[in-house]
């Protein structure tokens, strides 16, 4: 999730975890629906909040319901960069955020009057200034080391970055066809549920959508509120640094309507967590750089879109609906966050594994129909859905 609100602060850790590593704490996280969720406590308040770790922030942010609820007082407003356009919001001051047994003293939390359901707020960047954060999926865990004297524990690929306005910045190659190569400059967004989004600006200077795309479905992207129109299909090729060439990937092109047709960042869009998540990795902020070690999803398949559902396989290999890509059908049990048990009688551990039966079942033609066996909190039910 792109936000951009507060200067630096400086994180003063009050914890003494000395060790000749340098390791200031390990902090279990958990994933819902992809997505990194830290638990926090903020000032006095005992209420824990569940937060979503999103480096494409570069501070915190809270509901202004959830604001008032814990007693936080608003010390300024200012003007915050969202995903398509610009938003006035509210800042409260001087707080401290207790991250499990860490505290972080002295934070500004910024205060939206609408953010995106399912979690309390967000945590970006505070951390990743002070800490080298390094953070594990197969473990699910995340942890803090300080800068000086560190060195990487794993073998993996070092990936260069800048950082203006606190974002972590990446540059890029997009190619939509097959065709044209486009260089780019993509933010390191893991509060983002895509792969990679390309941002109006640059959609409309190199004529993404018109360049021979063919989009799967239609959506939109929200955030804090601001909602912007989208495209997702496959793109031929997509690589990031000196990473390997990805194909065929799914990348979202934000189309024009509202605030985004003017809305420039000065990147050009996001990689986000459903690519990076296929990796452990290491935030160095001081050396200006990330390391990714692939990890156990790395080679699992892309997500892939059938009769207005989205599928994908989460870090632990389960195939998930990770979303809906049309209004829902009132007459089907399938649901966003059903865990399938298979797809036309094969399992989704089948599919895992055999990568062209999974490949053969999505080159179906259209109005070709898919039996689907699906679990939800418990209960199995089976649906046919049309391509």
């Amino acid at each position: 999730m792109l936000l951009a609100l507060l200067p630096d602060q400086y994180v003063r850790a009050q914890q003494q975890m000395a060790s000749t590593s340098g390791l200031k704490a390990k902090i279990p996280f958990e994933m819902d629906n992809g997505a990194i969720i830290l638990r926090v406590k903020i000032n006095g308040s005992q209420r824990p909040l569940k937060l979503l770790f999103d480096t494409g922030a570069d501070g915190m942010a809270l509901s202004q319901d959830l604001a008032d609820a814990i007693g936080l007082k608003v010390s300024r407003t200012q003007k915050a960069s969202v995903v398509g356009g610009n938003m006035e919001i509210s800042v409260s001051e001087g707080n401290v955020v207790h991250l499990d047994s860490f505290d972080l003293p002295n934070q500004s939390i910024a205060i939206f009057k609408e953010l995106h359901k399912g979690t309390d707020g967000i945590i970006g960047n505070i951390i990743t200034r002070s800490y080298v954060t390094k953070v594990d999926f197969d473990k699910k865990e995340l942890s803090l080391y300080d800068f000086e004297g560190y060195q990487y524990e794993q073998k993996g690929t070092v990936v260069p970055i800048t950082s203006p306005d606190g974002l972590f910045i990446i540059p890029g190659t997009l190619s939509i066809a097959g065709g044209q190569a486009h260089q780019a400059e993509f933010v390191f967004d893991t509060g983002a549920g895509y792969s990679v989004i390309c941002f109006r600006q640059f959609v409309k200077k190199n004529r993404l959508l018109v360049s021979g795309f063919k989009p799967e479905y239609h959506g939109s992207t929200s955030s804090m509120g601001m909602t912007t129109p989208t495209f997702t299909g496959k793109a031929a090729s997509f690589s990031f640094s000196n990473m390997p060439v990805i194909k065929e990937i799914p990348v979202t092109l934000m189309a024009g309507g509202g605030q985004s047709e003017d809305w420039n960042p000065g990147f050009d869009g996001s990689i986000g967590l459903r690519l990076i998540s296929r990796y452990n990795f290491t935030i160095n902020l001081k050396k200006k750089e990330i390391q990714l070690v692939a990890n156990k999803s790395y080679d699992y398949p892309h997500d892939f879109a059938i009769g207005g559902y989205l599928f994908g396989f989460d870090n632990e290999g389960t195939l998930m609906v990770q979303g809906l890509t049309d209004k829902e059908n009132p007459a089907l049990n399938l649901k966003q966050g059903a865990r399938l048990k298979s797809l036309n009688g094969l399992s989704a551990s089948q599919l895992l594994k055999d990568r062209k039966q999974l490949d053969k079942l999505l080159a179906m033609p259209s109005g070709t129909n898919y039996m689907i066996e699906s679990v939800l909190n418990g209960q199995t039910f089976k649906d046919t859905i049309a391509k």
